[in-house]
């Protein structure tokens, strides 16, 4: 395994963000989860930032891309080919094949920090009544 001597992400880590931030900016959870883990391996290694390359494209077009990336592996499961990076990652994605086992080492700042923002967008906010209806921690959080 490459050993990256710049900020490096695990695939784990970049695949959470990605998709809590694809969540934040208002992609349903399970078309966020596709493509969070569809940047993480777009990001593995030292060339490719996957998070930015996701983030470019709006709802819409990540749904489009799904649906035509779903619809030809549904009629030709073994033989679809996709030309763009973007396409091909997300067939993997979609025919189960591992993730790659290198880290992310080129994300860029930009692209972390945009991921880091729409991110909060799910968070709830901290006023008395989200911490009546039961969000935070409280004072005893055992579990």
């Amino acid at each position: 395994a490459s050993r990256c001597d710049c900020m490096n992400f695990s695939l784990n880590e970049v695949h959470m963000t990605l998709r809590k931030a694809l969540c934040g900016r208002g992609l349903a959870f399970g078309v966020a989860d596709d493509f969070g883990a569809v940047g993480a391996r777009l990001s593995s290694g030292q060339a490719n930032d996957g998070v930015g390359t996701v983030l470019r494209h709006d709802n819409d077009a990540l749904i489009a891309l799904l649906h035509r990336v779903e619809t030809a592996l549904n009629l030709n499961p073994t033989s679809a080919s996709f030309v763009e990076p973007l396409e091909q990652t997300l067939a993997e994605h979609l025919r189960g094949t591992p993730f790659p086992r290198e880290r992310a080492c080129a994300i860029s700042e930009q692209s972390w920090h945009q991921a880091l923002e729409l991110s909060q967008l799910t968070y709830v906010p901290e006023t008395e009544a989200s911490r009546l209806g039961g969000a935070g921690a409280g004072t005893n959080d055992n579990d």
